[in-house]
């Protein structure tokens, strides 16, 4: 489990702060669900690219692109305020996800 759902709740209350937070909470849920919107538009984007590397032989994983997207998006992060090396791990996760992708949908061109 996630290492902050383990008992770390500061309040013993069940419900406690709810109403307080209920706008807040709304908006991290919309934007969760943009969160995974965009996901999923990445991912069929990565299966397409998994199709078009298979026939020319190019293998999954692509070190100088990957390089360049770490740092590009690390840039970014920065420049929108957020920690650029969250979003590297952020990223890596995501890398990681797409290479089993890549590699499910170049597997299953045989």
């Amino acid at each position: 489990g996630h290492p902050f759902l383990a008992g770390a709740g500061m309040s013993s209350e069940p419900g406690e702060g709810d109403a307080i937070l209920a706008e807040v909470r709304a908006r991290i849920d919309a934007l969760d669900d943009d969160l995974v919107d965009l996901l999923a538009q990445r991912f069929a984007a990565v299966a397409e690219a998994a199709r078009l590397k298979r026939p020319h032989g190019i293998p999954p994983l692509t070190p100088r692109r990957f390089a360049a997207v770490l740092a590009r998006v690390t840039a970014r992060a920065g420049q929108r305020g957020l920690d650029p090396e969250a979003a590297q791990r952020i990223w890596e996760t995501i890398h990681d996800e797409a290479l089993r992708l890549e590699a499910r949908v170049m597997a299953a061109a045989d």
